[in-house]
């Protein structure tokens, strides 16, 4: 099982993602083959943003991706942090979940993929969540 943290255009990410002790991103790229999709999901920030892009696209508004600012990848799904809005005045950062079918990256809902929240400690991660537990904290307990 591989992790892989990746911060750009952040420093404060990178200083958290370090600090507890995540590796920054190494030149090569973790690839997700998905056998009943031809093609092969690449996690990279190239790929991943073009995957935010085209959702934001679909959606039809007049939002754009403005920046990337981390992404993390384990076992086929993928959680990022892009700021998003019309202008640099409007823009937020926003988590996105996706999961790789083949050579795509496919957004998730988070409500339908983080699992069911346990109301005494929302910080244990629950049985029937399908986003992996390595991932699970940053796609699912934040923003």
């Amino acid at each position: 099982m591989s992790r892989k943290v990746c911060a750009t255009g952040s420093a404060l990410l990178t200083f958290v993602a370090l600090s507890l002790g995540l590796s920054a991103c190494s030149s090569s790229d973790e690839a997700v083959t998905d056998p009943n999709v031809g093609g092969v999901a690449e996690c990279d920030e190239a790929a991943l943003s073009a995957a935010i892009s085209q959702g934001l696209v679909a959606e039809g508004s007049d939002t754009s991706l403005i920046s990337l600012d981390g992404f993390t990848c384990l076992d086929g799904w993928a959680t990022t942090f892009p700021t998003i809005g019309s202008d640099a005045d409007t823009a937020v950062t926003v988590t996105q979940v996706f999961q790789a079918e083949g050579q795509f990256w496919i957004p998730k809902d988070r409500n339908d993929v983080c699992g069911t929240t346990d109301m005494n400690d929302p910080t244990i991660y629950p049985s029937d969540s399908q986003v992996p537990e390595g991932i699970w904290q940053d796609a699912c307990q934040t923003n």
